[in-house]
């Protein structure tokens, strides 16, 4: 055992970034903000030990705390400016920052003085809102100045444990509120910068989605094709986009400067072609709108060109983890961004599973096979490592998700890919023969990828997964891909990797299954309820805008499908009964029903839980008045979640 343990000593450096990340995790996933007491001071404290400390639990310790506090610490950086409430009609100008382009829509940036959304006191401060214009032919600058009328919304806090918060997701991509125009000019114009330029030359939703990174710009019933097929990574660019641009880019390069004998007798041709496809990748990531998987990609594709450069490995596990630090010292929240957790968990699989592949000669039969052979595991291995994170970020499983890559994929790799790009080009010299190609070609894969998806148990619906539950198979998948085997000839021992990994998996598979689901839903606000009537939810209202996540978070919660239609659930007079063989609860959605009806509730001794709209506390009452979000399981187990955190300003 002792030499088991010294022998993990090779992995530890592998094992630090993770460590970090599960402390920043768990800040973000706090309900209520933690007291601030020297954060900076303690971070640096634990950096210190995490140096000086030779104890492998006291340093593993230390980076957790290091992870937690500094991403407190990036919070309080970040200080994305919120508004207080949302508006129904309101005049508002900017100037344009961005633009993003749909499919039926444009995303205009704009940043807005805010002392038109909240009060004067707010001084010279900026906002920066997204707001949508349906169907607009006016051409949009970066750099226009806008002026009009527009509904104003906050973003939504999350409204169950354990789901997608957009306000943290906003206040953290530097958004203080969304909405929509319904009157508007622009007041003073500017050139179109480059993407708009291509953006206009192409005018193509291949284009927008893999040259400029605009991920709306396919259409919604296509986008669930592709990912009902495994394929809705390739609408992010990413490491398959910068694997194949920087592939094309440094063979162009390498020919060039190999026929040019007065560098070949200098240096290597290898060196300058690496810095000229470097040179390419990054204006590939300023043109695709630097997202946070772009930036990842970019990433690896630098350590990997400065290792060839320095004749290092070029594959490793140890280039993954530093390119992994450094994203999370750049943005510890990234951690909790799903194109983050589904590109690692790709890389790190990947990594591991071909880290002891050697090169061996072989015929051409075998060549062959050989490529069908990593071509079928790199999918494999892609699919099962990130299954976690899809089932988390998307709620099913694309069972035909290796036929979809295996089929279709080599499709955008060989022949949309290399058309869109080159066919982008063209197109701002007015040709678009390249990229009419590719749309053909694209329409053909589209056929080819709606087929499998209407193939029975195409997706299956997956319960949903907690914090918990998902730190769990990431533990499993860690002891997996980092445990070091031994060499012994015991069949534990020698899979000790597998056997500790599954244990964690199994733990998570166990709790995830088990787990009963809620049968009353409420927002902090209680104004949005859900009672789960034979199985389906049934909500208070057929709509909200103040609660737009809710209605999809809640479906996911109870195992539905997200298109499924719910019934509203019938109210007297403001006044909801809802009756489990357990226990009994009243809601009040209106200040008539609670006045009315209070009394009487109060002394029956059948009602267990009251839930009203209204802050009031009532004494000598049998029922409990339950406060800020909540869940109740079928047992009476009321779970609460509350949204007071920094990106949760309270109106």
């Amino acid at each position: 055992m002792k030499e088991f343990i010294e022998n993990q000593y090779k992995n530890l450096f592998l094992w630090s970034p993770f460590v970090a990340a599960f402390g920043a995790a768990l800040y973000f996933s706090l309900d209520t903000e933690p007291v601030f007491i020297f954060p900076l001071l303690i971070a640096i404290l634990s950096g210190a030990i995490i140096f000086k400390n030779k104890n492998v639990i006291i340093r593993a310790i230390a980076l957790f705390i290091f992870g937690f506090f500094y991403a407190m610490c990036f919070t309080k950086i970040v200080a994305t400016p919120q508004i207080r409430d949302s508006f129904g009609e309101i005049e508002i100008s900017g100037k344009i920052t961005n633009i993003d382009f749909s499919d039926d829509s444009i995303r205009l940036f704009l940043n807005v003085p805010l002392h038109q959304l909240n009060s004067k006191h707010d001084g010279n401060r900026h906002a920066n809102i997204r707001v949508s214009i349906k169907d607009s032919k006016t051409q949009f600058n970066i750099g226009d100045t806008i002026v009009g009328t527009a509904r104003i919304f906050k973003p939504s806090p999350k409204f169950a444990p354990d789901s997608f918060d957009f306000a943290r997701w906003a206040y953290f991509s530097n958004i203080s509120g969304t909405g929509f125009f319904t009157d508007y000019k622009i007041i003073s114009s500017n050139e179109s910068n480059i993407r708009t330029y291509i953006h206009e030359s192409a005018n193509s939703k291949l284009t927008d989605a893999l040259v400029l990174g605009y991920k709306k710009s396919i259409p919604e019933r296509e986008r669930k094709i592709w990912q009902s097929v495994g394929l809705g990574h390739v609408w992010s660019i990413s490491g398959f986009h910068m694997t194949l641009f920087g592939g094309w880019l440094f063979a162009l390069f390498y020919l060039i400067f190999r026929s040019i004998p007065k560098i070949t007798k200098r240096i290597p041709a290898k060196y300058p072609a690496i810095i000229c496809a470097w040179c390419g990748l990054l204006s590939y990531l300023f043109i695709s709108g630097i997202n946070v998987a772009t930036v990842r990609a970019f990433l690896m594709a630098t350590i990997i060109f400065i290792a060839t450069i320095f004749a290092r490995g070029i594959l490793s596990l140890r280039n993954a983890a530093l390119a992994f630090w450094v994203m999370l010292l750049l943005n510890p929240f990234f951690v909790m961004n799903a194109g983050f957790q589904l590109s690692f968990a790709a890389v790190f699989g990947l990594l591991w599973f071909f880290q002891d592949t050697k090169y061996i000669k072989r015929t051409t039969f075998n060549r062959i096979s050989h490529v069908l052979y990593v071509s079928i595991m790199t999918t494999l291995i892609a699919f099962v490592f990130t299954l976690p994170f899809i089932i988390t970020s998307f709620g099913n499983i694309p069972m035909y998700s290796i036929i979809g890559n295996l089929i279709i994929l080599p499709i955008f790799s060989f022949v949309i890919m290399p058309l869109i790009m080159i066919g982008s080009v063209c197109a701002l010299f007015g040709n678009l023969f390249l990229i009419n190609i590719a749309n053909i070609v694209y329409d053909r894969a589209l056929h080819i990828a709606e087929h499998i998806s209407n193939l029975p148990y195409a997706n299956i619906t997956m319960p949903h997964i907690s914090n918990m539950v998902l730190s769990l198979f990431i533990l499993g998948m860690l002891c997996v891909i980092l445990i070091i085997k031994t060499d012994s000839k015991r069949f534990i021992l020698k899979n000790i990797n597998y056997f500790i990994g599954s244990i964690f998996i199994i733990a998570g598979l166990i709790i995830m299954l088990a787990s009963p689901r809620p049968l009353f839903y409420s927002t902090p606000d209680h104004k949005l309820v859900g009672f789960v009537v034979d199985g389906k939810i049934q909500f208070n209202k057929s709509k909200s805008a103040q609660h737009y996540f809710a209605f999809d978070t809640w479906r996911e919660f109870n195992n539905e499908k997200h298109v499924d239609k719910n019934p509203k659930y019938k109210c007297t007079h403001g006044l909801c009964k809802y009756k489990t063989p357990k226990w009994n609860i009243v809601y009040m959605q209106n200040f008539t029903s609670l006045l009315n009806n209070i009394e009487q509730i109060c002394t029956d001794k059948s009602i267990d839980y009251i839930v009203t709209t209204f802050d009031t506390d009532i004494t000598d009452c049998h029922a409990k008045i339950l406060r800020d979000g909540i869940l109740i399981y079928p047992s009476g187990h009321i779970t609460n979640f509350s949204n007071h955190r920094p990106w949760h300003m309270m109106p």
